[in-house]
């Protein structure tokens, strides 16, 4: 009674298929188009975006010697974010004038959250810091290292080539959708440099931290009052930031009892450069680099097609006496990968149909059998688009592995169908009889391989991240496979052999491989001994290689 039941109802499933074709083929052609837009509009990266549970904390403040960064600077930041929740460790490195901290977290910890309680750490540790004192607090993630570098040579000194990055390529590229930050290095950067002397200055008892308190104070913008007229309010504001050398020199730094001290008085007024720390060349001359980042979750594709386009292609951008040129183009590399899974990808699937083909030696069910597989691959890409995936190597691998996997429930079905037709039923007795007999077997087997591959996507921090790619489009794709196994493939099967007759040539050609394994089948039942040896050898040794690798 049970197997009566179970054969309805898996006859049902090909009927209801067959009763609606119409929605069948419609959700079909929908995954396509689903599957094809969202290739379209899924970034391409070399890797999946990871979270680094790590957040970096860079700090500057002058010339100060290593034990007093140490003391004032490094140790009260450590104090102060080592009391934020979730974290794991805390480390740092001091030397002069620098310092770099790295708060390690737990896996489970919300990065984002994080970040912002870091920062609140910092902030009130900054107070009791020197006054100089520069700090940056960022995350740790791939869109920290650059995707694209430029570099800017040319007939100039290297500070106006620093200085044409800055302010003029800089704000360019920045506009650039995708775009987080663009740094620049050059050898030189320009600065104006004040030579005090220091027997004027102790002449007249003023010191060098008067000075550049009294230049700091001086070269500023502050709001002096407002103004209403006609019902509008105006601010009024004073500006007395410095536009030449002169005004700088006329500065007032002090008094004496002969009048005013100007900075022009004791010390000396140049334009300058600031002192090296780097020296940058390109083709041997003086350069500029200027390195572009993405922001997270951007097209690494995208992003630099976009940054080339504006140097290289926005008429009168760089004159003629600059030139620039890239240097490092992530993009490049990521195309080059997509390029290699990709033919991998196409070989792999010709390669599956040619053996298809040649085991069951008729067009029509080899097409049946087959159009299971771009189906798969195409959807695949809309749900990596609904689980806010990426292209990268970990997800098209995934589909490159699952290629094998995928076409192997279309042509358990399609093969049981053509046999069927072999043993004299229609097509329609023949495809319900086909998907009846093996509906269990092929969803259990499905079944066994999403198991196997799903943990992968459960596992936590920077490795679930990187093999979460790989689980997702294999079991997916599995999945799909399944899904049109026992819907679409029956229904096409029924159209393309509908008027086609069974050739016994298939038959013919399998019935050499079918007697050999059954003479190997038959051999090993009799010498069961022997392979129980061989087995337990073969566990040794594969034990004796994990032990290897593991040291």
């Amino acid at each position: 009674m049970t197997g009566r039941m179970e054969r309805a109802l898996h006859s049902n499933i090909v009927s209801l298929c067959r009763r609606y074709s119409a929605a069948v083929y419609l959700l079909t052609f929908a995954l396509i188009i689903a599957g094809a837009v969202s290739l379209y509009l899924l970034p391409s990266n070399i890797y999946p975006e990871m979270t680094f549970p790590r957040i970096v904390i860079l700090v500057k403040s002058g010339d100060l010697a290593p034990d007093t960064m140490m003391l004032s600077v490094t140790r009260p930041i450590e104090e102060q974010v080592g009391t934020v929740l979730g974290v794991r460790r805390v480390r740092s490195r001091t030397i002069r004038g620098s310092a770099e901290v790295s708060v390690l977290f737990s896996d489970n910890v919300n990065m984002e959250m994080a970040l912002q309680m870091v920062q609140a750490r910092v902030s009130e540790a900054q107070t009791s810091m020197p006054a100089n004192t520069e700090i940056e607090v960022e995350r740790l993630t791939p869109t920290a290292w650059p995707i694209l570098s430029m570099v800017l040579t040319g007939n100039a000194p290297s500070a106006d080539l620093n200085d044409f990055a800055v302010y003029n390529l800089r704000p360019m590229f920045s506009r650039v959708p995708g775009v987080a930050r663009i740094e620049v290095d050059a050898s030189d950067t320009r600065e104006i440099s004040v030579i005090v002397d220091p027997q004027k200055a102790l002449a007249h008892r003023i010191s060098l931290p008067d000075i550049s308190e009294r230049l700091r104070a001086t070269n500023t913008v502050t709001s002096v009052g407002k103004l209403d007229s006609r019902y509008q309010q105006f601010l009024i504001l004073a500006n007395s930031q410095f536009t030449t050398l002169e005004q700088i020199g006329d500065t007032v730094i002090g008094n004496d009892p002969t009048g005013p001290v100007r900075l022009r008085d004791l010390a000396e007024v140049k334009e300058g450069t600031a002192d090296r720390k780097m020296i940058v060349t390109g083709n041997g001359k003086p350069a500029a680099v200027i390195n572009v980042t993405r922001q997270l979750g951007g097209n690494i594709l995208d992003v630099s097609a976009k940054v080339k386009e504006a140097a290289f292609h926005t008429e009168n951008v760089i004159p003629p006496t600059l030139k620039l040129s890239t240097v490092y183009d992530l993009a490049e590399f990521v195309q080059e990968s997509m390029a290699s899974v990709r033919d991998a990808i196409l070989i792999g699937s010709v390669l599956a149909v040619f053996i298809l083909y040649i085991f069951l030696r008729n067009v029509r069910i080899t097409i049946a059998a087959a159009v299971s597989l771009p189906l798969t691959v195409i959807s695949t890409f809309f749900f990596i688009k609904v689980f806010n995936g990426t292209l990268n190597l970990m997800s098209l691998g995934g589909l490159a592995i699952a290629i094998g996997l995928v076409i192997d429930d279309a042509i358990v079905i399609v093969e049981n169908i053509y046999r069927h037709m072999g043993a004299g039923q229609n097509i329609q007795d023949a495809a319900e009889s086909g998907v009846s007999e093996l509906l269990g077997p092929v969803v259990f087997s499905t079944l066994t391989t999403v198991v196997v591959f799903l943990p992968l996507g459960l596992l936590s921090g920077a490795v679930g991240d990187f093999f979460s790619a790989l689980s997702l489009t294999l079991t997916v794709s599995v999945l799909l496979s399944l899904l049109f196994a026992i819907t679409l493939v029956p229904l096409l099967s029924e159209n393309l052999l509908q008027h086609s007759r069974f050739h016994s040539s298939s038959v013919r050609f399998i019935e050499p491989v079918q007697n050999l394994y059954e003479s190997v089948i038959r051999w090993s039942l009799g010498h069961k001994w022997v392979i129980g040896v061989v087995t337990v050898v073969l566990i040794a040794r594969t034990s004796q290689g994990c032990r290897a690798v593991r040291l």
